[in-house]
């Protein structure tokens, strides 16, 4: 390799020095350093439309949202706990004689929440409500028609572990 003034670069010097006087160039002209460049620059305007600015502050709290008694079940779900310790119950939910495998969990109230997917889709179709934890099902929710809604709920009023009186919801 030969030398050129003084270095052992050859030609790739006279690159660099290139390089670095179109940089100064760039960022400020003359020879006082400046900023480069970075990134990519600004953004296009792809659509023509104002620039979303925010979306909007979110509820403090789901007590404050205007969304109604469905959001703050919903809540109330996210937020149940494991079971209470040694909690174990056995359910029948769908009549036909035979116990259902459940997945029990608190309900975070004190009670627990017996879980049954009968038709195996990865979605609940029975939630029994154990409030005072005495292995019988207060309350349950069902999904009769497995769409993810619940239409139906049946109240053990008597306290005898037998459901005996069943509400619909109005758009069953």
């Amino acid at each position: 390799m030969t030398q050129q003034d003084g270095d052992d670069l050859g030609v790739w010097s006279e690159f660099g020095t290139a390089a670095g006087m179109t940089m100064r160039g760039l960022a400020g002209g003359g020879d006082a350093p400046g900023e480069p460049h970075v990134g990519l620059g600004d953004r296009p305007d792809l659509d023509g439309l104002p620039p979303v600015s925010g979306l909007g502050d979110a509820p403090s709290s789901l007590h404050d949202s205007s969304l109604g008694e469905a959001v703050r079940e919903v809540g109330e779900r996210l937020h149940a706990t494991a079971p209470p310790k040694g909690y174990h119950n056995r359910v029948d939910a769908d009549g036909d004689g035979h116990l259902d495998k459940a997945t029990y969990r608190g309900d975070g109230h004190g009670g627990a929440e017996i879980v049954v997917d009968l038709d195996n889709d990865g979605r609940a179709d029975f939630i029994g409500h154990d409030t005072d934890l005495d292995n019988r099902v207060d309350f349950a929710d069902y999904d009769k028609d497995h769409d993810g809604f619940f239409e139906k709920r049946m109240y053990d009023d008597s306290g005898d572990g037998i459901l005996d009186r069943t509400e619909w919801t109005h758009d069953s």
